[in-house]
């Protein structure tokens, strides 16, 4: 049976316009030359253990970013982008939608493939109230921060389930195609500025009696 009143957000693509932690990383190493160059240096590794772990890979490359660097300095880190560079890449028409969802009275998540640090420290900036979240969570490894949940596709349902006992659901709000899991259950779709070939595979995806939309960012 469907709970009619869980909705489930997005965030990377849909509550902001890009992927927040690269985005981050991007700017982490830049301020750090040496750092860059090690991350580089690994990426002939990391490159074709993707096409066998999406997570191990990641986690090289976090591990790579953080090597040497205390698991609280790197969070202040994560929460100054939050604050001070991520509000500009929010997208507010979505973020309008979270609003009239949780007026509305439905409990509202976020499934994120990010880091909850992140998401939590926006909310914070916009002066939003706190939201339940589910996302990637980090363990240190050798001296590094390493990815102990990737949490994307089919592990945002699971993780819907293991830490906020979320089985079922009304509507998603996402970007991309990668949360098939969750669409398929869903029985109102909102995409965010989807590609065409997102946009063709979630019609096939979808049954006559699921509701599509298309909600471009603004």
């Amino acid at each position: 049976m469907v709970v009619a009143d869980v909705v489930v957000f997005d965030f990377d693509g849909t509550l902001v316009s890009r992927d927040s932690f690269l985005d981050f990383a991007f700017g982490y190493c830049a301020r750090r030359p040496a750092r860059f160059l090690f991350v580089i240096a690994l990426l002939p590794l990391a490159l074709p253990l993707a096409l066998h772990s999406r997570k191990r890979a990641a986690s090289l490359l976090l591990w790579a970013l953080t090597l040497g660097t205390s698991t609280r300095n790197f969070a202040a880190a994560l929460s100054r982008y939050a604050r001070d560079t991520l509000p500009s890449y929010a997208n507010d028409a979505i973020f309008v939608e979270l609003a009239e969802q949780i007026r509305a009275g439905n409990r509202v998540v976020i499934a994120t493939g990010t880091m909850p640090l992140l998401v939590r420290s926006l909310l914070n900036a916009r002066k939003l109230a706190a939201i339940p979240i589910v996302g990637s969570r980090l363990r240190r490894s050798f001296g590094g921060l390493v990815a102990e949940t990737h949490c994307i596709g089919s592990t945002k349902v699971r993780e819907l389930q293991r830490r906020l006992g979320i089985r079922h659901w009304s509507t998603v709000y996402t970007d991309s195609f990668a949360d098939r899991a969750l669409l398929s259950r869903a029985s109102s779709i909102t995409l965010v500025s989807p590609s065409k070939r997102t946009l063709l595979r979630t019609q096939r995806l979808i049954d006559g009696a699921t509701a599509l939309r298309v909600l471009r960012r603004g």
